[in-house]
């Protein structure tokens, strides 16, 4: 019952999305990590699952019904995960399931968004930023003291604490001195542990249907790669902050996510608006993961084929099978006459 009303109800998001907008409505997370065993997790917002690449490269459920826009790898090797209604948890490599924060009715943090650093604070977006007009970047202590680290109204301006301005922050990664970059509409953001924010470059897309740039993540040396959505590329940022394209997804798809491990590339991937809301209605192929290897070899590892595409494969060849049928019938009748 619960599948089935989330279908519902996803239905007819799809359907206020057409007929009640000015643009398409697009509905992805960006988390994808890899763990010391190489095993790849990814997040499927469409039905709320948490996959897994294991060793022999078969698709495996991580974790059911989680809602988790982002992932990461805390310093403990676990993965950390969210869920919509405030929840955050984490799995282990042998697959043990453990929620490590509960939801409350105050709840400040938008977790489409978060990071963990090593000392256990949680940074996010705050949680009602549409409605109040304001995009802050928050920090959670362990012990539940929620600060502003930078934001105020929604804008798009440097500066420290609450001079800054965000447009909507998604992806977040750790820059090498613990400063944070966040992708922050068509830009790309640092902000210092004091609060100190400041632009990468310049904008580096332009938005397409409402969305730009989404996930993130840092190399050892340095380099930056971002995932260009609206761009349908991977971008790369290197120490001199020379700004380049990567890779290209091609004509269907968008790359939404990425992570690096030593020289090896993966990339997370889902159609391209409008295709897009295909996977959200669970017809065809909606999610792609690609591996790019240090010699630059590009290979696909998964993709994901929505659940309903053989039912709607099956009802049209249903319906073929009846034209056909149908003008047998009259055929066959006029001849009688």
């Amino acid at each position: 019952m619960q599948t089935l009303n989330y279908r519902l109800l996803t239905l007819f998001t799809l359907v206020q999305c057409l007929f009640f907008t000015q643009k398409l409505c697009a509905h992805e997370g960006w988390g994808i990590v890899v763990d010391k065993y190489g095993q790849v997790y990814f997040s499927d917002i469409p039905t709320n699952t948490i996959w897994k690449i294991n060793h022999q490269g078969k698709l495996q459920i991580a974790v059911p019904n989680q809602h988790s826009h982002a992932l990461i790898i805390g310093g403990d090797e676990n993965i950390y995960g969210t869920h919509e209604n405030g929840r955050i948890w984490k799995i282990t490599a042998d697959g043990h399931f453990t929620e490590i924060l509960q939801p409350s009715n105050s709840f400040p943090l938008n977790l489409h968004c978060f990071i963990i650093d090593g000392k256990g604070n949680i940074y996010s977006m705050n949680a009602k930023s549409v409605q109040s007009g304001q995009v802050k970047l928050l920090k959670r202590t362990p012990d539940g003291r929620v600060t502003t680290v930078a934001g105020s109204i929604r804008g798009f301006k440097d500066g420290k604490g609450g001079e800054a301005q965000f447009m909507g922050i998604d992806g977040m990664a750790w820059a090498s001195d613990s400063s944070l970059y966040l992708t922050d509409g068509p830009y790309v953001r640092k902000v210092t542990i004091d609060g100190l924010v400041s632009t990468i470059g310049r904008k580096l897309t332009s938005e397409s249907l409402g969305e730009d740039l989404m996930g993130l993540t840092t190399t050892s040396n340095g380099d930056l790669f971002v995932a260009d959505y609206s761009g349908r590329r991977i971008l790369k940022i290197n120490k001199e902050k020379k700004i380049q394209t990567f890779l290209e997804s091609g004509n269907i798809w968008s790359p939404t996510g990425i992570a690096v491990v030593g020289k090896e590339l993966y990339v997370f991937e889902h159609l391209r608006m409008h295709l897009v809301l295909l996977g959200n209605i669970g017809i065809g192929p909606y999610i792609r993961i690609r591996k790019v290897a240090a010699n630059g070899t590009v290979n696909t590892l998964k993709t994901v084929w929505g659940n309903n595409t053989y039912v709607v494969i099956l009802g049209l060849f249903g319906i073929i099978f009846l034209i056909i049928f149908i003008r047998r019938f009259r055929t066959k009748k006029r001849y009688k006459t």
